[in-house]
């Protein structure tokens, strides 16, 4: 029974985080929200409890709503979508395949099966390393499943990252913090196999703390994308490489196998802001990487740098059709400051020992309980 929970769980979560469905044009003020590109598994209880997901309108405005990834399905209230007023940039022509090797160095699979084996479709997701230590910057619909790493003291996911094509277990990971505010907003929809959100808050910070072959020594210098926290940097129009590890047509056994990154030259396309006029969702457009599994990937910029990381996509039969959405790293600032009073640039310029040490004493229990509750009542 916890195979087949566990199951459904991975399920959710092994449709490659490329469950990216870009929100329809996002000018209507009901937007479709869909949790964007991590391939989970079904997480199954007992026999598949329903999930309704209720779109209530949210007090602020909020990005378009893409629509849930395949993969790690968020939960977030649909609210009306403002979009910003696009400038337009003037057409430029740039090589981005040296940026592209560099991007996809920097550029993990993250893959969690069950500590009990078992036949089941993994999750996965991506993720960007964002600092030489090995901190990785990845969605929390796809973080939120290393607070299930044990369950009543035992083993129940086990989450690695792996690198290459195909890619391969490499390194194992530990959750050095994720949005609070995400897990309470959306811990209801951790057995959802369709669950939506607007990708608010909807980031996850992981440290890479080992090898899985434990005879390797593990790196000191991880190759790494600088972060561009300014979203005036860049326009609607603006060329962009979006990359991750999608895998919304493998199955399970595949997603272990045969998984490969990939990578694609978009458009920056409409930018989009939950409030007061800030950019932070902007879309990419349909692309071969708007497929389960490719959310937490990364989106950069002519310069090389990181200004967004994918979380959303619509739906629709072909990877042209669909269109991706990304948060901004902007976003990102502004959500890790309200919560820890850091940014992602001081977050990486601190010693996170102590505040590792902290997070894991005052704040990841109660987060575990939270997923542990909802999972114990859906399998009742």
């Amino acid at each position: 029974m916890l195979e087949k929970f566990l199951s459904l769980i991975l399920g959710l979560l092994g449709i490659v985080a490329t469950t990216v469905s870009s929100p329809v044009q996002p000018v209507p003020i009901t937007p479709k929200i869909t949790v964007a590109t991590t391939t989970p598994a079904k997480i199954a209880t007992t026999s598949p409890a329903k999930v309704e997901t209720k779109v209530t309108k949210p007090v602020r405005p909020a990005p378009k709503a893409p629509e849930a990834p395949a993969e790690i399905i968020p939960a977030i209230k649909t609210s009306t979508v403002i979009p910003v007023v696009p400038v337009v940039a003037t057409t430029t022509i740039v090589n981005f395949e040296p940026l592209n090797q560099k991007a996809r160095e920097a550029t993990v699979n993250i893959l969690c099966t069950s500590s009990s084996g078992g036949s089941f479709d993994p999750l996965s997701g991506s993720g960007v390393i964002i600092d030489p230590r090995g901190i990785i910057l990845t969605n929390a619909h796809i973080g939120q499943f290393m607070l299930l790493e044990n369950r009543d003291g035992n083993p129940f996911i086990r989450c690695v990252a792996r690198t290459g094509s195909p890619a391969t277990p490499k390194y194992t990971l530990k959750l050095l913090y994720i949005s609070r505010q995400w897990v309470k907003d959306n811990y209801q929809q951790i057995t959802s196999s369709n669950a939506t959100g607007t990708g608010e808050n909807d980031y996850a910070l992981l440290q890479i703390v080992g090898r899985t072959d434990q005879v390797l020594k593990l790196e000191t210098d991880f190759p790494h994308l600088n972060l561009e926290g300014n979203t005036r940097t860049f326009k609607t129009g603006d060329p962009a490489l979006a990359l991750g590890y999608p895998a919304g047509f493998l199955g399970g056994i595949s997603i272990q196998r045969e998984l490969y990154a990939v990578s694609s030259i978009i458009k920056i396309g409409e930018r989009f802001t939950f409030r007061d006029g800030t950019v932070d969702v902007f879309s990419l457009g349909g692309s071969p990487v708007a497929q389960k599994g490719a959310s937490g990937g990364g989106v950069v910029n002519s310069e090389g740098k990181l200004i967004g990381i994918i979380v959303t996509s619509t739906t629709a039969p072909s990877t042209d059709g669909r269109d991706l959405d990304a948060i901004s790293i902007e976003h990102v600032n502004r959500s890790l400051f309200v919560e820890t009073r850091l940014t992602l640039d001081s977050f990486i310029q601190s010693d996170n020992t102590a505040f590792s040490k902290a997070f894991d004493e005052e704040i990841l229990p109660g987060l575990k309980k939270l997923l542990a509750d909802e999972l114990s009542a859906k399998n009742r």
